[in-house]
């Protein structure tokens, strides 16, 4: 996804949803993965003695710093179909 974003943006037309579509897959993806590391290690997935914890807690403000899936979503769809979904 990196890789076609560089070479949108070296070709010259490389728009913001672009940018909102991986976005919203990466944090997405990321969200996920830190869930499950949280499963394996059980109880010690929330203990300090290990960075599961830590890792979760900057997932979470990464999530909500870089803009939610849905609003980023709503910026790709805005893209696709011409219509705005923001009130």
């Amino acid at each position: 996804m990196l890789h076609t974003a560089l070479r949108l943006q070296d070709a010259g037309v490389f728009q913001d949803e672009h940018s909102s579509l991986a976005k919203a897959f990466v944090t997405s993806r990321m969200r996920e993965v830190v869930a499950w590391a949280r499963e394996i290690f059980g109880g010690n997935g929330i203990v300090l003695d290990h960075d599961i914890a830590r890792f979760f807690a900057d997932a979470e403000a990464i999530y909500s710093f870089e803009g939610t899936r849905e609003m980023n979503t709503l910026i790709v769809g805005k893209a696709i179909t011409g219509q705005s979904a923001f009130v």
